[in-house]
Order: structure tokens, then sequence, then C-alpha cells
């Protein structure tokens, strides 16, 4: 799961936010509250809608008591949870799964918390918290605030193209015959990407190197751990992240049902 926030310094308050009688999409901020002992602010965000929903962002403002604002955002993306969930299915770790994660989604009128942790600091006095976009397990998004609907569809996208470079590389591995030593070729090459990729200056988001650098590793532990021949356990990779391509491909480009 992850939660990507848009400023680095992210205070929040003790404050109980009214539920929308009729919210502009399908979340809202529910509530806040603040636990002084651990330092800690629990945010209740609701699902208002009949759909799951695999993300949100939400807006905020805190005002401090020497009387300076900040304005960020966060996005938290469940993708990974959802596709956890879909993995372990038919094996002996469903059900734990499932008790921690659901369906990995915030379910169609649920809630769920989002604990934040911070150092003593300045004190708000005072914050507002808006959710602004959502997307939804079919693939569709709601959004009132186009930059931020724009920023998880790059998000979505840079992680589709590391996966799809990745398994292309892997492919291009699997394709040659005068490779003796495919599982070590194919981490050459990936980790030849990330060098280049990190040698230049990019502008947008093209991929996200930690999911290289993710599959590099799992060919590591796979080499290490001798889990069968060489190119029957890249196989079994590449067909797995196929699957997980097809699922990011669907939720890559949340289409809305009104322009923004």
């Amino acid at each position: 799961m992850k939660r990507l926030p848009y400023l680095t310094f992210m205070l929040l308050l003790a404050l109980v936010v009214p539920l929308r009688a009729s919210p502009p999409i399908g979340a809202v901020v529910q509530s806040w509250h603040y636990d002084a002992a651990t330092n800690t602010a629990t945010a209740t965000i609701a699902n208002t809608s009949d759909k799951d929903i695999t993300a949100f962002n939400i807006s905020l403002t805190e005002t401090y008591a020497d009387h300076s604002v900040t304005n960020h955002e966060l996005l938290v993306d469940m993708l990974s949870a959802v596709e956890l969930v879909q993995k372990v299915k038919g094996t002996s770790d469903e059900d734990r799964i499932r008790r921690k994660f659901g369906n990995g989604t915030l379910a169609a009128y649920q809630t769920r918390d989002e604990v934040f942790h911070y150092n003593n600091g300045k004190v708000l006095t005072a914050f507002q918290g808006t959710i602004d976009v959502v997307a939804y397990l079919d693939g569709s998004a709601e959004a009132t605030n186009t930059a931020a609907l724009e920023r998880m569809r790059e998000h979505r996208n840079a992680d589709l193209r590391s996966h799809q470079k990745a398994n292309q590389i892997l492919k291009e591995v699997l394709a040659d015959p005068t490779i003796q030593a495919p599982t070590e070729e194919a981490i050459k090459r990936l980790e030849n990407l990330l060098r280049v990729y990190k040698a230049q200056r990019h502008y947008t988001v093209d991929i996200e190197p930690s999911l290289i650098e993710a599959v590099a590793h799992d060919l590591k532990i796979a080499a290490a751990q001798h889990l069968g021949g060489e190119a029957e356990v890249l196989q079994r990779y590449v067909a797995e992240k196929d699957q997980h391509i097809s699922m990011l491909s669907k939720h890559a480009q949340l289409k809305t049902g009104a322009a923004q």
C-alpha cells in the first residue's frame, strides 16, 4: 500500500469533521482524533459510494499556533493490497490476508483509518481535510482536483511502465537460446537499465526505479533458493508479472464520467 505525501512536513489536528450529507465524490473525511500520549492523529475516511475504492487523495490545510499555515496533499493507493489478496486466493494464507485487508480496498459504505505520526514541533489550532480524488475498483474515478487526478494517473502509469520494461527484459533473455545463465543475465540487464535511468535527468515520472530493483531482488532470491530450472523459474515469474500488468492496465487510466 502506498501513501504519498506531497509535502514532507505534515501535522494533523484533533478535530471531528461532520460527514457531508451530499458529498461531491464517493468518500469523505469523517473524523480526526489526536492522541497526545502517542503524538499521533487518526483520520477516519468513509466510503459513501456503492463501489469499492482503490485509491484516494486528501487535500489538507493546517493552521498552527504561530499563525502559519501549511497546505499539502496525501495520496493513498491500495492496489498493492488488492493484488496481494488476489495472489493468495486459494492458498493457506488467504484467510489471514483477508482478515487483515478484506478485498484490499476501502469497501463500499465502509471506513478506514489513516494514522499519522509526527515529531514534537508546531501546535495545530485548525485544519480542513477534503477527499478530492477517488479511484474505484472498476477502473473509474471521480475528482474535484484535476492536478491530483493527473498525479494519480502518472503514478500508476509509471508503475505500469516499470513492470512492462522489466518483463520485456526477461522475455528477451528467455528468447535468446545462446544465454547460458538467464537469471544472471536478466539481473545484469535490469541493473544496467537502472544505472542508465538514474544517470539521466527526468522532468516527468517515467518509471519507478524501486519496482525495477524489486524485480532484480526477486530474481536473486529465486536463484539462491534453487526453485527449479532457471528458464522455468523465469517463465513462471514472467507469467505472474503479465497478470499484474493486465491488472495495472485496467487501473492506470482512471476514466471519469465527465470532463474534469
